[in-house]
């Protein structure tokens, strides 16, 4: 994703990546309520670990435990923090590698390897960090980091609340919602806001039709196969054309006449890929009702951030060794508190 750029020549020309809407401009301009952000921290672990160093001899708890990576989530949403001034903050974690989806097939994220051996106990350890910290943090077993980001979304619009999604996963965006209250989808190493135009211009579809274009596509990084031999452009145009997924396998006669390139050839590759994409939509599409300790009436005081929590956050931090990243989150919530 590109950059929005200034010429420093010339302040009033810029530049602006085509994927990123005026909802990047002033991300809280259209929407004066209260807004929840939800950090994917499952993500952010994975980002720490191959995307941070903390030297050759990595960095170790007082007990002897790997925690580079669990460190480096903390400075990453630290810094986070520090730009965006969320008053209303839940993290979300996947839990376990195995969820519903690998019963509906068992080929799902089969081309994903066990985490590395030092990385594996850190998953427990910065969700007991986030939670010292006085966060709003969630993961249930059978569900993904992104079902709990759709569950929350649902609830925190019912109760009134904006939204703001913090994760590089693409297939959030069919939770991007512009009525108010909105939901917007943030990349969290460019800052870069999404909403629905955003989305369609990265996706080349609307945030509702992600999901069917995801079934016709596939997505190799999940493992999803798709329809044999449609591509992006070939997807967007059938459903520029009839709308949804359904309504294409509904007029595959009609299929030949698509403005596409290999057009003719295209009801034979859906019809025999049928099955395919109808598996794929079932993989795709998150799930917004999973079962967490929050209704739409309390998910504004459950994910305030109360600030850490006295002396757990001080025995803590002290096994983590890292007395300085304490320090930071305190003054930021004073900050806040202020």
């Amino acid at each position: 994703m590109g950059e929005t750029t200034t010429d420093p020549g010339a302040s009033t020309r810029k530049t602006v990546d085509p994927a990123v809407s005026d909802a990047d401009a002033s991300p809280r301009a259209r929407w004066r309520g209260p807004e929840l952000t939800v950090l994917d921290g499952t993500a952010t672990l994975f980002r720490a670990y191959y995307g941070m160093r903390f030297g050759d001899d990595g960095r170790f708890s007082l007990d002897g435990l790997e925690v580079g990576a669990v460190l480096g989530s903390l400075q990453l949403t630290l810094g986070y923090l520090r730009r965006e001034r969320p008053e209303h903050v839940a993290i979300v974690f996947d839990s376990g590698q195995e969820t519903f989806r690998n019963r509906i097939d068992p080929r799902y994220k089969a081309n994903r390897g066990d985490p590395p051996a030092d990385l594996e106990p850190q998953f427990d350890l910065v969700r007991e960090s986030f939670e010292a910290l006085g966060f709003a943090v969630y993961g249930v077993l059978d569900y993904e980091a992104d079902d709990l980001m759709a569950t929350l979304a649902r609830l925190a619009r019912a109760g009134g609340m904006a939204v703001r999604l913090v994760s590089p996963d693409k297939d959030l965006c069919q939770l991007v919602v512009d009525e108010a209250p909105p939901v917007r989808l943030q990349d969290p190493k460019s800052g870069k806001t999404l909403d629905a135009a955003g989305v369609q211009a990265r996706m080349g579809v609307p945030p509702e039709r992600v999901v069917d274009y995801q079934a016709l596509v596939g997505d190799s990084s999940d493992n999803i196969a798709g329809v044999r031999g449609v591509g992006p452009k070939a997807a967007c145009a059938l459903l520029q054309s009839f709308g949804d997924l359904d309504k294409v396998f509904r007029n595959l006669e009609r299929v030949q006449y698509v403005s596409v390139r290999g057009a003719k050839g295209l009801a034979r590759k859906l019809e025999a890929g049928r099955d395919d994409a109808t598996l794929a939509r079932r993989l795709v599409a998150l799930v917004d009702d999973v079962a967490i300790d929050v209704d739409a009436e309390g998910v504004a005081d459950e994910t305030r951030w109360m600030g850490p929590r006295g002396q757990v956050a001080d025995a803590l931090f002290h096994r983590l060794d890292a007395h300085g990243l304490l320090r930071g989150y305190r003054a930021q919530f004073e900050r806040l508190s202020r």
